[in-house]
């Protein structure tokens, strides 16, 4: 594997060199790696690396040694990766687990009224309050005119509203005009 030869004699040389170690170069992986799968990955970039560095790589004796040193790295850079994975998962789910803790009953009750919209109102509702979209932005990427969300996220907030009301039992389902609604405004024992 020195500079100067043939293409075809570093392939020869490489499958040989594949052939004699593999085998023993994965059981050293399958000791270090936290799964098969992750020894096998190991075993791939292992031979890529010698593959890309075969022209510098040692000579026949020095080879073996070199190449589990290889695989010795990318063992220990694939253990720091699962390990940050592990980390950044563990502080995703704490995350998540600390907003979910901050909610309150208040905030139950929005969210279950929240929830008897349609999907796109709710789309549009927490577009334009959660996410502070306009609503020519909600229009663009909802595929709406922006007259049309203005118009349905006016009317999703009034059924919210209503919703939300201490005696929603007893709240109009849509808001009546002064002259058109009857005296007492509520049905019959509220």
């Amino acid at each position: 594997m020195r500079i100067g030869r043939p293409a075809r004699d570093d392939a020869e040389r490489f499958s040989g060199l594949y052939r004699d170690t593999n085998r023993e170069l994965f059981a050293f992986l399958l000791r270090r790696c936290a799964s098969t799968d992750a020894a096998a990955d190991c075993l791939a970039e292992t031979y890529r690396i010698a593959w890309e560095k075969r022209r510098s790589a040692p000579t026949d004796n020095e080879i073996r040694p070199w190449l589990f040193g290889v695989a010795r790295n990318v063992s220990r850079r694939e253990r720091a990766n699962e390990e940050r994975a592990a980390a950044t998962s563990h502080a995703l789910a704490l995350a998540a687990e600390q907003a979910h803790a901050a909610t309150n009953a208040e905030d139950s009750a929005a969210t279950a009224a929240l929830s008897q919209l349609s999907p796109l109102d709710q789309e549009i509702l927490t577009m334009l309050t959660w996410d502070g979209l306009a609503p020519r932005e909600v229009a663009s990427v909802l595929g709406l005119s922006p007259n049309a969300v203005r118009v349905r996220a006016y009317k999703a907030r009034t059924r919210l509203r209503v919703a939300l009301a201490p005696n929603a039992a007893c709240a109009p389902e849509r808001p009546t005009r002064p002259s058109t609604a009857s005296s007492t405004g509520s049905p019959a024992g509220c």
